[in-house]
């Protein structure tokens, strides 16, 4: 997969699609999670293998039924495969490589994100009830909860704590909270900037990518976004990056430990890149256009681009190098969202 590099005009036709792909041959490959349409409609999930095939809706080969409602979140460890469900407010967890289904914890209002913990116990984020949730790895079952501000998102862990970005939800948050992440204890709260979506680790500090507001209104209202570095161990804010654009809602934070990539606003789709060196928010998109979703590879520096083209038909991937060559496109679902690498 590495090594093949495609004319975009032509991807498309040479990616051999397999839906009938037998159980336990899903593994080493890019794993795409398609919200599906918004009412009605069902995620899947797409499977781009390293060897350059696709299978449009793997969990359905594996399981025989729908994944479910509205996809938004995927994480995994080297067992299992977690996908968020907002619209039917669950949780699937699969069996890595066979993507059989293992079960679904339920009981949200509306999930968002979810992290797996040191212990293997999983934290989920709901924005339905500004709760976070451990669920347990054994039962898949609620076995503890936390109230936190407003639009619980993003989780990162960081040695045994926990970090969850308040995003505001539809209306205004500013901060992030830090839980014990064994007793589910609150330890602290640290002020960033207007509505945090999504964080990254790189080193000793994290950066907290914030969203903004948009006062539809009409009241003048308006908060620009920005980028906020935070040190992990004294907690406090090193480093405040203000959005170039005060009309731009970046989102998607990515890291491939030495570079920060981000979406610069979820309608333009163009990709931002830059340094952690650098002094100055990025003025220039490095990837213009089509990006909903975002996936950086620590392992290959490789960048992926999920573009959800009219949020209707079937969306698509495209695989960037390190220095910013298209190598490949692939097709995905509908309004790919989110991707994980498994080896």
């Amino acid at each position: 997969m590495k090594n093949t590099i495609l004319l975009i005009g032509s991807a498309v036709a040479l990616w051999s699609c397999e839906p009938n792909k037998p159980v336990n041959t899903f593994q080493t490959g890019l794993y795409i999670l398609n919200e599906g349409a918004f009412m009605g409609g069902t995620a899947t999930l797409t499977h781009w293998s390293d060897q350059d095939s696709v299978t449009p809706d793997a969990f359905f080969a594996a399981n025989a039924r729908n994944l479910g409602n509205l996809g938004n979140g995927l994480r995994a460890d080297g067992n299992r495969i977690y996908a968020v469900l907002n619209g039917a407010a669950s949780l699937e967890a699969m069996e890595y490589p066979g993507l059989t289904s293992i079960g679904r914890a339920t009981g949200f209002g509306s999930p968002r994100q979810a992290l797996v913990l040191q212990n293997g116990d999983i934290a989920v984020s709901d924005w339905g009830r500004n709760r976070v949730y451990r669920v347990g790895k054994s039962s898949l079952t609620i076995v503890d909860s936390i109230n936190v501000a407003t639009g619980p998102e993003a989780l990162l862990a960081y040695q045994n704590e926990l970090w969850v970005s308040c995003s505001g939800g539809y209306g205004i948050d500013s901060t992030v909270a830090i839980i014990n992440a064994s007793t589910f204890d609150l330890i602290t709260t640290v002020a960033v900037g207007i509505n945090p979506t999504s964080m990254v680790r790189m080193g000793n500090s994290i950066y907290v990518l914030c969203s903004g507001y948009t006062d539809y209104s009409g009241a003048g209202g308006d908060r620009a976004a920005s980028l906020v570095r935070i040190d992990a161990t004294t907690r406090a804010v090193t480093y405040n990056y203000p959005a170039v654009g005060v009309s731009d809602r970046p989102t998607r934070l990515q890291t491939d430990a030495q570079i920060l990539y981000w979406i610069r606003d979820g309608y333009t789709g163009d990709v931002l890149r830059m340094d952690p060196t650098a002094l100055d928010y990025p003025a220039y998109p490095w990837i213009s256009g089509g990006a909903y979703g975002l996936y950086v590879d620590p392992a290959s520096r490789d960048i992926y681009v999920l573009d959800a083209k009219d949020f209707q038909q079937n969306g698509e991937v495209r695989r960037y190098s390190f220095p910013g060559q298209l190598e490949a496109t692939v097709p995905a679902g509908v309004v790919p969202t989110a991707a994980v690498w498994m080896p």
